[in-house]
């Protein structure tokens, strides 16, 4: 009994924490109906249509949807069994239904989910310093994953809930790398961070596949994992050199996948133009200058193909102003309420307290922004002042999401604006997620000062 007592003492913190992870897994998978409920969406068809592409083709990378929900989506590959019956639209107030095939699809994305969201709140607390923050950390990441505004989206068949598992799988993993070799002195070619990196880097390759507009958040990681080459230590590791190049062996893969499917002007690119260049004669002038046919010449839809993404986002560097001004003008659509639309859970249990909670955590503000940026700031002025590597860590990952966050905000909203309510949700969250996780860092850091 005693020698018990002994590791309940020794161990508190890691046995309240295991207890707090129980009681959020019970929490998720009881109250928010059968894991095998699903709903399709108006996108649904055309991820089930892509996923039919052969297994071992080039079509399961450059067909109308990505590499990762085409892998998941084989898993209802078969147009006898695998019949999507049940479709909603926003505000419509439809009902899940067990759909055969589609179950195992909501299933996965439910698991996915709950391990994904316990594997960050463990890391970050590992990482923390002060027992209080620890604990804290790990309430705050659970409540913000599971009440409605995160939890009800593994439901529906569409690409948010991967979206949102698989960065916050690489967000936890990258933690464990960054702070096993910056903080704890590992050496980054160890058998164990080897392991983690390549594991880092396939759960990141899959997040990358899910959306086109997260392909770009390659290229800052690898600015960001270039600067390691100027410390001598790092520069003399091949482990970096051989990441570098294995990201941008996924960057050109994507980008020419992306370039061969067509799926970013088909119809992404169109409704952007329709929406913010053709009705614009300065600016319709801008693109016919660079090469551009009118767009009801038969030259048209060849250039566009070929040249529409490049030059946009040409377009979109050299006027600032529009960029801003189209941003403030609509800043609505990055302040809405995350919650899903597709169907009604009020029936749930405990539904109403949960939604309550969501509210608090979940901001509907853009003081959420503004305080992100000022609390990464201060990080940033932090590890300059002091030579800790504990906070130079947690400045690189936070660095590292803000930015990530920043490139998928503006590329989801600029890069089609059919459906720019749905796809801003996840990055929306990431900076709602920052906000928490900058503050618990900031009262760890004042309090072990």
């Amino acid at each position: 009994m005693r020698l018990i007592w002994a590791t309940i003492k020794e161990k508190w913190q890691t046995i309240t924490i295991l207890a707090l992870l129980a009681v959020g897994i019970w929490f998720r998978v009881s109250f928010y109906g059968d894991l095998r409920l699903s709903i399709g969406m108006n996108d649904t068809e055309s991820y089930i249509n892509s996923a039919r592409a052969p297994l071992f083709s080039w079509q399961l990378f450059a067909g109308q949807r990505l590499f990762t929900t085409n892998l998941i989506y084989k898993l209802a590959d078969d147009p006898q069994e695998c019949k999507l019956v049940n479709i909603s639209y926003p505000t419509k107030g439809s009902v899940r239904e067990i759909q055969s095939c589609f179950d195992k699809i909501a299933v996965l994305q439910n698991f996915l989910s709950i391990f994904a969201w316990c594997f960050l709140a463990w890391t970050t607390s590992r990482w923390l310093k002060n027992p209080l923050a620890k604990i804290a950390s790990v309430v705050l990441i659970l409540a913000f994953a599971f009440t409605p505004q995160i939890a009800e989206w593994d439901s529906i068949l569409s690409s948010e809930s991967l979206s949102l598992s698989l960065f916050v799988i690489t967000f936890a993993l990258l933690q464990e790398i960054v702070f096993r070799v910056s903080y704890k002195n590992e050496p980054l070619n160890s058998a164990k961070n080897i392991g983690l990196i390549f594991g880092w880097m396939l759960i990141f390759a899959f997040w990358v596949f899910v959306r086109d507009a997260h392909l770009y958040v390659i290229l800052i990681t690898l600015i960001l994992l270039s600067t390691l080459l100027l410390i001598k230590k790092y520069r003399q590791i091949k482990t970096l050199s051989l990441i570098i190049c294995l990201l941008l062996g996924i960057f050109v893969l994507g980008y020419v996948s992306a370039k061969d499917s067509l799926r970013a002007t088909h119809y992404p690119l169109q409704h952007a133009f329709e929406a913010y260049i053709f009705p614009f004669p300065s600016r319709l002038q801008f693109f016919s200058n660079l090469g551009m046919p009118g767009p009801q010449s038969p030259a048209f839809q060849q250039w566009f193909d070929a040249q529409a993404t490049k030059t946009y986002g040409l377009f979109l560097i050299t006027h600032p102003r529009f960029v801003v001004t189209t941003m403030f003008d609509q800043l609505y659509y990055f302040n809405l309420d995350s919650t899903q639309p597709y169907y009604i859970t009020d029936s749930l249990a405990i539904r109403k307290a949960s939604d309550k909670i969501g509210e608090f955590l979940h901001p509907e503000s853009s003081s959420v922004y503004l305080l992100d940026t000022l609390m990464l700031i201060a990080l940033v002025i932090a590890s300059f002042k002091r030579h800790d590597p504990w906070i130079k860590s947690w400045t690189c990952l936070g660095f590292w999401v803000f930015v990530c966050a920043c490139i998928t905000l503006f590329t989801n909203f600029f890069g089609d604006t059919i459906g720019a309510a749905r796809h801003v949700v996840p990055p929306e969250e990431t900076f709602r997620l920052s906000l928490w996780i900058f503050l618990i860092i900031h009262i760890d850091y004042l309090l072990e000062k």
